[in-house]
């Protein structure tokens, strides 16, 4: 899923520091959740779709991270 987030965000010019300044989480806290080494609420999930969706036009779910998720 990492990656799919990274090219997303590589078409539009756009790398983890601006998803993170977008959602308001530190950049070294979605990495940590997106690499596997901590869940997070659902509420995180929300706001990172909405964020990665509106930077990307993309249509991620909060379902594309059910395993993340506390």
């Amino acid at each position: 899923m990492i990656d799919q987030i990274k090219e997303a965000l590589k078409k539009e010019r756009y790398n983890f520091r601006h998803l993170a300044d977008q959602c308001g989480y530190s950049q070294s806290y979605i990495s940590t959740v997106l690499n596997g080494k901590r869940k997070a609420p659902k509420r995180f999930f929300f706001l990172l779709c909405a964020s990665l969706n509106d930077m990307t036009g993309s249509t991620f779910t909060t379902s594309d991270f059910e395993e993340y998720i506390k």
